[in-house]
């Protein structure tokens, strides 16, 4: 259940969740009375001809509504307010007929003596007197006129404080000129964001259907793709660039085969004519070999024979010592022969004596010669043979024994070399005849593995129905392309599957195929021109600078706001003690109108009573015992007795008798403290709330504030009672309190799930001005 509330005081609209057991909790001038009044208009009907419709016409807008979804029922809302609403134990009356219902209904239900009642509620209408109803009247009114003069004094106390602080009305002022421009500034915001989310979404529709048709593409080429499969099959364009590259392969070795047997038949016909020219070379020089050799068996046996002849020659060292000895040794004979040196001096006489003689011995040596006109005869003959038989080839090149060696040196060397160079060009003419017979070979076996894979390729090309690798590298070349361009496309379409959070690219196609038609529907077009395009950067960077502007004033008002709150804190400071002095007046006013209002009440109470009761003196009846029996239950179950206690009450007067046994005396009621007679004010309330609950079907309590003079044990024990009462009620029966007592929330919240009533608390914040 829910109560809906429409232009009731600070609620323009506003929607409050209703429970069994609901509370509504917040400080004062946050809306509580403004709800248990909306609750009112919900529960009964209220018209504007009434007292209580006069006071909700003046309180709130006449356009007010308020609905619990239930239907209204026809009671008085005074005797409502008077039965279902218990504010602070107080009870008020609008009209003679509710009083006379509201007692018919709940305390004189019972026995009682009318005239009794009548006497003495005629001493309590006197306003003068020496009764105490009389003395609280007059003491209540001087009290109320000095309560004036100290809120007249304290309110020119607090305008005196606030002439101080002129300035604070100017800055507010400001601050509120400041929202009224960030107001306008975030007016024209939303209106450039709508123009700027129109463009986006035509910007979007253009994406959208760039995408689309780069889907179609795609698909296209992968269909396409599909049907070249079988260029990319078996890897044909690498086996047929392999069977290429060995068809090359072959004809290049093929090629280089050819050639070097060229080359080597070639070399092969020089070698054979050098072989030849080499051969006539050999064959003449070897004739010439017996007569070479027969010349040095001749000179061999001639210096074997080597005719000398015998010459005399002086060695010049022998004889130069020779003769020096010589004259030392005269030079010596000469001193020993005219001189004393003794017999000593002939040792070396002796020693150079002999020397002399064995120089003179050796300076003179006989040798042999060689005959020079022999040698020279068989030089010249052996030279003229050479000359004659070599027909002038082979000669010295002078007649001497050593030019004649150096022919025959010569000789042997030309001999050598060239039956040498014949053989090397015999093993190379055999040589190149072997490789020619290798490459020969090898020459027929490319030519028979060229032409199985020249057919090899003919087979694969007829295969894949081209006419060259050309023709094929340029399908190739296409299908790469094609395959390059699909991929590229499919990158780019999986980064627009994650732009627009699709699971794959045919989501991605219908998504994009269902926003172009809810666009199209919308009439947003597809074409976006680079003129939109600034139009949308303009109008972003406008919306740019709105919100720095609007940042800035916030800013400002900000600041504004701290010199606001500043002030008012340096204004508190000096009217906290005024205000608090003017709330205490008013306060203290406020509390003696109040007991003046309720004083007049209860004299209007009473003149209303005085015609009651002498009505109904002739109907009077003894029904008393009912009452008492209820008060009796409702007393002891506030104050935990035991069952033995009785209340005993004579009718309607001060005295209310409540005693635990009857031989122990009485106790007075107006002994009772003032939390004890609330309490029992409270039961008799509650017990007469349900009375009329159940007679007119509306059961809803509402309680405003009820256990104010309570301390917190009898609020507790009200409060539980209370709870029980609605858990045992036969009827469906709803409780609403409205307080501002956290504690009593809290305590509320605790019992509701002690005794497993749901619970529903409403927390109020007062309005910021």
């Amino acid at each position: 259940m829910k109560l809906k509330i429409e232009n009731f005081g600070i609620f323009s609209s506003k929607e409050f969740p209703i429970q069994k057991i609901t509370v509504f909790t917040g400080p004062n001038e946050s809306g509580k009375t403004t709800i248990l009044d909306a609750f009112v208009s919900a529960l009964v009907k209220v018209t504007g001809t009434k007292k209580y419709g006069k006071l909700l016409n003046e309180r709130y807008q006449e356009n007010r509504n308020s609905d619990l979804g239930i239907e209204k029922q026809n009671l008085a809302p005074n005797l409502f307010l008077n039965s279902l609403v218990i504010r602070e134990g107080n009870m008020e009356v609008g009209s003679d007929s509710e009083l006379t219902s509201v007692i018919e209904q709940s305390i004189f239900d019972s026995g009682y003596n009318p005239n009794h009642l009548k006497e003495m509620a005629e001493q309590q209408v006197s306003k003068t007197g020496v009764r105490k109803v009389a003395k609280d009247w007059n003491l209540t009114l001087s009290e109320l006129d000095a309560a004036k003069r100290k809120l007249d004094e304290s309110e020119r106390n607090l305008n005196q404080i606030s002439n101080q602080f002129a300035e604070l009305p100017i800055w507010e002022l400001d601050r509120q000129n400041k929202k009224v421009e960030i107001e306008n500034f975030v007016s024209e915001k939303i209106k450039l964001q709508k123009q700027f989310e129109e463009l986006k979404q035509k910007e979007q529709h253009a994406e959208a259907d760039r995408v689309y048709h780069q889907i179609l593409q795609w698909e296209m080429l992968s269909l396409e793709k599909k049907n070249d499969s079988k260029f990319l099959q078996n890897d044909s364009e690498k086996q047929t660039k392999q069977l290429e590259e060995s068809i090359r392969s072959s004809n290049q070795k093929i090629v280089s085969t050819k050639e070097r047997i060229g080359e080597l038949e070639e070399r092969k016909t020089a070698s054979k004519l050098n072989l030849s020219s080499l051969e006539s070379k050999f064959l003449k020089l070897e004739s010439y070999f017996p007569f070479f050799e027969t010349w040095k068996e001749g000179l061999r046996k001639f210096q074997e024979d080597f005719p000398v002849i015998p010459r005399t020659i002086w060695n010049p060292l022998y004889r130069s010592l020779a003769i020096i000895s010589f004259f030392i040794t005269l030079i010596t004979m000469i001193v020993i022969l005219f001189s004393d040196l003794g017999s000593w001096f002939y040792i070396p006489l002796g020693l150079f004596f002999g020397l002399s003689l064995f120089f003179g011995m050796k300076m003179k040596e006989t040798i042999l010669e060689k005959d020079e006109s022999k040698w020279n005869e068989m030089i010249r003959r052996i030279a003229s043979e050479m000359e004659t038989k070599t027909l002038g080839e082979w000669k010295p090149d002078s007649l001497h024994l050593d030019s004649l060696f150096l022919s025959f040196q010569r000789y042997e060397r030309e001999y050598t070399k060239l039956k040498f160079e014949l053989q090397n060009l015999a093993d190379m003419v055999s040589k190149f005849d072997a490789e020619l017979q290798i490459h020969e070979n090898q020459f027929k076996k490319e030519k028979d593995i060229l032409e199985v894979k020249e057919k090899e390729l003919s087979s694969l090309f007829q295969k894949l129905g081209v006419n060259s690798l050309t023709e094929l590298s340029e399908s190739l070349v296409q299908i790469r392309l094609k395959t390059d361009k699909i991929k590229t496309i499919e990158d780019t379409l999986n980064l627009e599957v994650k732009k627009w959070e699709t699971e794959g690219i045919e989501s991605l196609k219908l998504k994009l195929k269902d926003k172009m038609s809810d666009w199209e529907k919308n009439g947003i077009g597809k074409q976006f021109q680079p003129e939109d395009r600034t139009t949308k950067q303009r109008i972003e960077n406008r919306i740019g600078e709105l919100s720095e502007s609007i940042r800035s004033l916030e800013v400002k008002i900000i600041d504004l706001e701290k010199k606001l709150d500043t002030g008012k804190a340096v204004l508190e400071s000096q009217m906290v003690p005024g205000q608090k002095e003017w709330e205490n007046a008013k306060k203290n006013l406020e509390s003696k109108e109040i007991k003046k209002v309720e004083l007049e009440k209860n004299f209007q109470a009473f003149e209303i009573l005085i015609d009651i009761f002498a009505e109904m003196q002739a109907e009077s009846t003894d029904k008393m015992s009912s009452l008492v029996r209820s008060l009796q239950e409702r007393m002891d179950s506030i104050k935990g007795t035991l069952p033995s206690k009785q209340i005993q009450w004579n009718g309607f007067s001060d005295e209310i008798q409540v005693t635990t046994d009857p031989r122990e005396g009485q106790f007075s009621f107006s002994q009772l403290s003032t939390g004890t007679k609330e309490q029992i004010s409270f039961v008799l309330r509650l017990e007469y709330a349900f009375r009329i609950g159940n007679q007119f079907n509306i059961p809803y309590l509402l309680l405003d504030e009820p256990f104010r003079h309570m301390d917190v044990a009898r609020r507790d024990v009200a409060l539980e009672y209370t709870l029980q009462c609605i858990l045992n009620a036969d009827n469906d029966w709803h409780v609403v309190f409205f307080s501002f007592d956290e504690d009593l929330v809290s305590k509320i919240k605790i019992l509701a799930e002690k005794l497993n009533l749901p619970c529903q608390i409403n927390t109020l914040v007062k309005p910021v001005s």
